[in-house]
């Protein structure tokens, strides 16, 4: 599309998509071209795209090496496409986008806010989502799942902690989710995608038993270092929820009163 319409600039969910942000697939149901655009330029519409209105000119060239040539595809700035797709998307699913881009330094909080202040829409959804944004998510499924986790109440949960085996110092490992409680507990929770015990490349070529051998010894491992609770969630548990929730539940993770008013249905 670039090729042929250089003068094109992406938005929106086209702009995240090339500038390899994290979101979850569900979003690309949506088949549609998101592309910047002024009221009084429409020379780009056509069925498939959707206009984005755009007042400054300010854009980022991303580049591709596509074959042998290079292929420069324009969009809107990081900030600009994170506020787009957090007005359009829900809190949930956007969550990642956020992550992704602060981890990689595209962008930062006073950015974002700047370009709220340009637009002319009620930005809570934005301000929501700068205030859970860390860029120490590793990748899209923990963002999904932090998300998910923030929308169902529960306490925030620090991330990224690394625990040392007391039998052990050079035993070292480091958990997605914690929470210390008021009564002095310490739960895990870790976040395991399928690809966990199916892809050579993560399991190292071990068999099933033996990936889940491993995983036990890990947990093993987190109990003698003081972790009173490890569950274990797969995205499967995240998108359904309610088996999630009984799990987190049954440990005794903490709850909050928090209610995402500006959560998009």
């Amino acid at each position: 599309m670039s090729r042929r319409h250089p003068q094109w600039v992406y938005a929106g969910l086209s702009a995240a998509a090339a500038m390899n942000l994290e979101y979850s697939w569900s979003l690309l149901r949506d088949e549609s071209i998101y592309v910047a655009s002024s009221p009084e330029n429409q020379s780009h519409r056509r069925s498939q795209t959707v206009p984005i209105f755009v007042a400054s000119e300010e854009n980022c060239v991303v580049r591709y090496l596509l074959g042998e040539s290079m292929v420069a595809v324009r969009t809107t700035t990081p900030a600009r496409t994170l506020v787009d797709c957090a007005l359009r998307y829900p809190f949930r699913l956007v969550l990642g986008m956020f992550d992704s881009a602060f981890r990689m330094k595209l962008t930062d909080a006073d950015s974002v806010v700047d370009e709220c202040d340009r637009i002319r829409a009620d930005c809570g959804s934005v301000f929501r989502l700068l205030r859970y944004t860390d860029a120490r998510s590793e990748n899209g499924g923990e963002s999904l799942c932090r998300a998910t986790l923030i929308d169902a109440g529960f306490a925030v949960p620090e991330l990224q902690r690394e625990f040392v085996d007391p039998e052990n110092s050079w035993n070292v490992r480091r958990v997605d989710f914690v929470w210390h409680t008021a009564d002095g507990r310490t739960i895990v929770l870790e976040y395991d995608g399928m690809r966990k015990y199916v892809d050579p490349v993560m399991t190292k070529r071990r068999d099933i038993q033996q990936v889940v051998s491993a995983e036990k010894s890990r947990d093993d491992m987190l109990l003698r270092a003081g972790v009173s609770a490890v569950v274990h969630a797969t995205y499967d548990d995240v998108v359904t929820h309610g088996s999630l929730w009984s799990k987190l539940i049954r440990a005794g993770v903490p709850r909050t009163d928090a209610i995402p008013f500006y959560e998009l249905k």
